[in-house]
C-alpha cells in the first residue's frame, strides 16, 4: 500500500474533525455576533475591526513562520517543538512591548485616537496566543484535529459569552477586547491540555538556523497574504470611518462562518497531508484533483446562497439597523468563493517546496490588490469588496494554471473536478431567484428558510444527476477507514 492510500483515511478523518470543530466554533462566533450586534453599534465593531487589522499584520511576521516550519519538518520532532517554543516566547514578548509603545500611531493612522486604549489591551493578546502556537502547530503537524476540537470551541465560547455580559452592562466596544482576551485565554490553556508535549530547558541550536530559513519563505508569503486579506480593512477605517468599517467587518462574518471556515480547515488538513506525499516521493496530482473537486462541491452552494440572499440573512440574523451590510455580503461571498477555488494550489506548492513560484503569485497579486482597493476605498465598501473579487479572480486563474503544469494537471482534468459542483450550484441560483422574483409575501426569517430549503434540494438533486458517485463517495471517505476516490469517480484517496 503506498503512502498516499496510508494517509487516505487520517487524512479524511482530520478533515472530518477540523470541519465539525471549526463550523461548531463559527456557529458559536454567529450567534454571539446575532446577538451583540443588537447591543453595539456598527461604530464600536469599527473600532475593534481597525485594532485587529493591525494585529493580524503583526502576527504575518510574529513567529518568523516557526508554526508552519514545524509543521513541515520531516524530523527531529521533539528539537523543532523546541525551537518553535523559544521562539515563540521571545516574539510574544517583543510585539506585546511594541504594540505598547506604537499603540497611539496606529489608531492616529485610522484617524480614532480613542481606539489607542483598545490597541494597548489587545497588545497582550500576543504572549497570551504565542505561548500556545507550539502546541497548536503540533496538533497539525500530526494531523490530531480531533484534539484541537476543544480549544477552538473553546475560544469561541468563551469569546462570546465574556463579550456579551460586558455588552449588556454597557461596556460598548470594549465588550469585544475583553471578550477577544477572554477567547485567547481559553484556547491557550485548552491547546497545553490537549497537547502532551511540554518545554524543557535545552537550546537545539543547529536547529534554529535551518528552520529559520525556511520560515523566512513562508513570512513573505503570509506578509503579502495579510496585504490582500487585510488591505480593505484598513483602508476603509481610514478614509470611509469606523461605521463603514463595522459594517463592512460585520459582513464579513457571514462568509468567515461559512466558505472560509472550509477554507481554512481544507488548508490545514491538506498542507500536512501533501507534505507527507511529496515527502515519501509521489506524485500529488491525485490527491490535488480530489481536493478540487470536493472543495468546490462544498463551496459553492454555500456561496451561491449568501450572494442572492444577502439581505434576508442580515435582517433575519443582525436586525433592521445593519441592513446597509446587505450589498457588502453578496460582493463578500463571491470573493469568498473565488479564494476558496483558489487557496489549495498554494497548500500543494508549499508542500512540494515551490515557495519561490507561490510568493511570485502573491506579489503581483498584493500590489494590485494595494493600488485597486486605495482607488475603491475613496468610492464605497461594495466597490472595495467587488474590485477585490475582480482581482482574486485573475490571481486564481493564474494560481490555479502554474499548479496545474507543476505537478502535471491538465485543464481538462480540473474542468471534470469543478463542473458538477458549478452546474448544480447555477441551477440553485435560479431557483433562489425565482423564488425571490415569484414567492409569495412572508415573513423575512420564514421566507429565507424555505429558499435555503429550496436551494438546498436543488443542489443536491442536480449533483446526484451530474455527479452521482460524488455524494456517496463523500459519506465513505469521511467515515470509513482506507477508502479511496479519485477525482473522476475512480477508486482514489485523498
Amino acid at each position: 500500500m503506498t503512502t498516499t492510500e496510508n494517509l487516505g483515511a487520517s487524512t479524511a478523518r482530520a478533515a472530518t474533525w477540523a470541519f465539525l470543530s471549526s463550523t461548531g466554533a463559527r456557529i458559536v462566533t454567529l450567534i454571539g455576533l446575532t446577538l451583540l450586534a443588537r447591543l453595539l453599534a456598527p461604530k464600536e465593531f469599527g473600532l475593534l475591526a481597525f485594532a485587529m487589522a493591525y494585529i493580524v499584520y503583526v502576527e504575518t511576521i510574529g513567529d518568523l513562520g516557526s508554526g508552519t516550519a514545524l509543521i513541515y519538518w520531516p524530523d527531529r520532532r521533539e528539537d523543532a517543538a523546541q525551537v518553535t517554543f523559544i521562539i515563540n516566547l521571545a516574539a510574544g514578548v517583543f510585539w506585546c512591548v511594541t504594540t505598547l509603545l506604537i499603540a497611539p500611531f496606529v489608531a492616529d493612522f485610522f484617524n480614532a485616537p480613542q481606539g489607542t486604549a483598545l490597541v494597548r489591551a489587545l497588545a497582550f493578546g500576543f504572549l497570551i496566543r504565542y505561548l500556545g502556537n507550539t502546541h497548536d502547530a503540533l496538533t497539525r503537524k500530526d494531523l490530531r484535529f480531533h484534539a484541537r476540537a476543544l480549544p477552538e470551541l473553546a475560544m469561541a465560547t468563551v469569546k462570546a459569552v465574556v463579550a456579551l455580559l460586558f455588552a449588556w452592562r454597557g461596556f460598548g466596544a470594549w465588550s469585544l477586547v475583553w471578550g477577544h482576551l477572554a477567547g485567547l485565554s481559553a484556547s491557550t490553556i485548552f491547546f497545553w491540555i490537549v497537547t502532551p508535549w511540554r518545554p524543557q530547558w535545552r537550546f537545539p541550536r543547529d536547529l534554529f538556523k535551518p528552520m529559520l530559513s525556511y520560515g523566512r519563505g513562508i513570512i513573505f508569503v503570509n506578509i503579502l497574504g495579510a496585504v490582500q486579506d487585510q488591505t480593505d480593512l484598513a483602508m476603509i477605517g481610514r478614509w470611509l470611518g469606523l461605521t463603514a468599517l463595522g459594517l463592512y467587518q460585520l459582513a464579513g462574518k457571514l462568509p468567515e462562518a461559512t466558505v472560509m471556515v472550509i477554507v481554512r480547515v481544507a488548508s490545514r488538513v491538506l498542507l500536512p497531508a501533501f507534505s507527507r506525499v511529496s515527502a515519501s516521493g509521489e506524485d500529488p496530482k491525485e490527491a490535488y484533483l480530489s481536493a478540487a473537486r470536493y472543495i468546490g462541491a462544498v463551496t459553492l452552494p454555500i456561496v451561491t446562497g449568501l450572494a442572492i440572499l444577502a439581505r434576508p440573512f442580515v435582517l433575519t440574523l443582525f436586525g433592521e439597523q445593519w441592513i446597509a451590510a446587505a450589498p457588502i455580503v453578496t460582493a463578500l461571498a463571491i470573493l469568498a468563493g473565488v479564494r476558496a477555488l483558489g487557496t489549495h494550489p498554494g497548500d500543494v506548492l508549499k508542500a512540494t517546496g515551490r515557495v519561490g513560484t507561490l510568493a511570485r503569485i502573491e506579489i503581483c497579486r498584493a500590489i494590485v490588490i494595494v493600488i485597486v482597493v486605495m482607488i475603491a476605498a475613496r468610492f464605497s465598501a461594495v466597490a472595495v469588496a467587488a474590485s477585490l473579487a475582480i482581482v482574486d479572480g485573475g490571481a486564481m486563474v493564474i494560481a490555479l494554471t502554474l499548479t496545474a503544469r507543476a505537478i502535471g494537471v491538465s485543464f481538462g482534468e480540473l474542468g471534470r473536478a469543478y463542473a458538477p459542483s458549478v452546474i448544480a450550484a447555477a441551477a440553485m441560483a435560479v431557483v433562489l431567484l425565482a423564488w425571490q422574483r415569484f414567492g409569495p409575501e412572508l415573513p423575512v426569517a420564514v421566507s429565507l428558510a424555505i429558499a435555503v430549503l429550496l436551494g438546498g434540494i436543488t443542489y443536491l438533486a442536480t449533483v446526484r444527476l451530474t455527479d452521482p458517485p460524488l455524494l456517496g463517495t463523500a459519506r465513505r471517505m469521511l467515515f470509513a477507514r482506507g477508502f479511496k476516490q479519485g477525482p473522476t469517480g475512480n477508486s482514489a484517496e485523498v
